[in-house]
């Protein structure tokens, strides 16, 4: 018997107990009625913490609970006592978990394209096309205008149902007159969690309590570079965006450093995570430390790339690079990604449209333990691609090579102290988490030299890092204190 008869029969048995008892005009069994309402209790947590998704859980529950209010309802007719509340009861469930599973089937069953067309095309010229299948159509960008730019401000999302958007997609790139490009709008996920390893110490010279579990600070000499910062100056605060689940904006050791943002909030915790690794405020007496010296370099801002189970879609990648740039970011910090050797056209798009505004864009190499080069978007021309090492500074067993890429380097990604939601503190390991570290040193750059490019910042991260016995893999190894003392005032 599996999960979903188990789970029935429980609820049929539980509504059967609770109509039996509501019947008797004396001499009821409190036992009874206390025993059937664990068994709902059961049930229910069963299925929202079992290990079904939420979005089929729910549905299942509704079905359960439904039946058992219909089978109560047929003892009550049998009795010849009041049943109407548990049979409409039971139907209005029923139709609710109905209408849940059609949801999902319908959502299950359809697929989106992206489609880019030409600077002087509009979507009426493809129309004939979509009216033919029942596609449904939106600007996949609506606030960037052509001026702003030509390819972006093209980009439509189609939608229909999957039995025919092969089609859509043929007649989309026979049609060279009006249409640019087109591909799946495909789904990114992030990637499996790798397995903790036990690794030394930190001895990090701040007051937050857990900074000595952070050992990754001190070996990017960390406590060299708080020297540094204790008495510099920032021209301005850098504003480092992070493109993920979003951030738990209220945890204790990111509210005094957090920006009001779209991805203010995160139902994962992937994003919290990597927001801690690139700027929790330090030395404030709270959780961890980051290169963040008492707040005072770097501003946090959260966009929602992925949502709360932790997969986006290339639609909502790049819409997250373009409103972290229009919104005044200086660093993107891109923990995400997937197997492309070719990366999709509107990531590069997307890319290109950051870089030209002079913001700097860092992504994970990826945890497959291949070459950077079949990962997006970390294999995308411009992209700062960031590898991890471990506690000997040698690539990380799950880390992907980046040496094969314009603009590699490496930072620590294995056990990984951060913040989580609901101002809790865990480790993990991950390009994931070596990529915020780098991010949080470019924008401590940044602050003093706000003009810097990307190309620059790059060249100053490579020429101040330190060779290991894996450069030829991963690259150099960030320097926090030799990458400061070049742009110190």
């Amino acid at each position: 018997m599996n999960l979903t008869d188990q789970t029935t029969l429980l609820a049929i048995i539980a509504c059967l107990g609770i109509a039996w008892e509501g019947s008797k005009a004396t001499g009821k069994n409190p036992l009874l009625i206390l025993s059937a309402g664990v068994l709902l209790i059961f049930v229910t947590a069963k299925h929202l913490f079992g290990d079904m998704t939420l979005i089929l859980a729910v549905p299942a529950l509704l079905k359960d609970l439904g039946l058992g209010l219909l089978a109560g309802g047929a003892m009550l007719v049998w009795r010849k006592a009041a049943s109407r509340s548990f049979l409409l009861g039971g139907m209005a469930l029923l139709g609710m978990a109905g209408a849940s599973y059609g949801a999902w089937y319908l959502f299950q069953n359809t697929r989106q394209i992206l489609v880019e067309l030409g600077p002087d095309d509009r979507i009426t010229e493809v129309m004939p096309l979509l009216v033919r299948y029942g596609v449904s159509y939106e600007r996949a960008f609506p606030e960037v205008s052509i001026d702003e730019d030509e390819n972006l401000a093209q980009y439509y999302l189609l939608t229909g149902t999957a039995s025919v958007m092969d089609n859509v997609l043929a007649g989309l790139k026979s049609d060279q007159e009006n249409v640019d490009s087109v591909e799946w709008n495909n789904v990114v996920s992030l990637e499996p969690e790798i397995p903790l390893e036990a690794v030394p110490n930190g001895g990090i010279q701040s007051n937050d309590p857990k900074a000595g579990e952070q050992w990754a600070l001190k070996a990017i000499y960390a406590n060299e570079a708080f020297a540094l910062l204790k008495s510099a100056q920032p021209k301005r605060k850098a504003i480092v965006a992070i493109l993920d689940t979003g951030v738990d904006s209220g945890h204790e050791d990111l509210k005094s450093i957090f920006k009001k943002s779209s991805g203010d909030k995160d139902l994962h915790g992937h994003g919290t995570h990597c927001a801690g690794i690139a700027g929790a405020a330090t030395n404030n007496g709270i959780g961890i430390a980051s290169l963040n010296w008492e707040g005072r370099f770097i501003e946090i801002r959260g966009y929602h790339a992925l949502n709360g189970g932790g997969s986006g879609t290339n639609e909502s990648i790049a819409q997250a690079m373009i409103s972290a740039v229009e919104e005044g970011a200086d660093i993107l910090s891109m923990s995400l990604g997937g197997y492309s050797p070719s990366a999709p056209k509107v990531i590069r798009d997307a890319v290109q449209f950051a870089l030209k505004r002079q913001i700097v864009v860092i992504a994970a190499a990826g945890n497959s333990n291949d070459t950077a080069k079949n990962h997006s978007p970390a294999n995308i021309n411009g992209v700062i691609t960031v590898s991890a090492v471990d506690s000997g500074k040698k690539k990380a067993g799950f880390s992907n090579t980046n040496t094969g890429l314009k603009r590699p380097i490496a930072a620590p990604g294995v056990d990984i102290l951060s913040t989580k939601p609901g101002g809790m503190y865990m480790a993990h390991s991950g390009t994931s988490m070596a990529t915020p570290l780098v991010a949080g040193l470019v924008g401590v750059l940044r602050s003093f030299r706000p003009e810097l490019k990307p190309d620059e910042l790059y060249q100053i991260l490579y020429r101040t890092g330190q060779n290991v016995p894996d450069t030829g893999k991963v690259g150099r190894v960030i320097n926090a204190e030799a990458a400061i003392r070049v742009v110190l005032p």
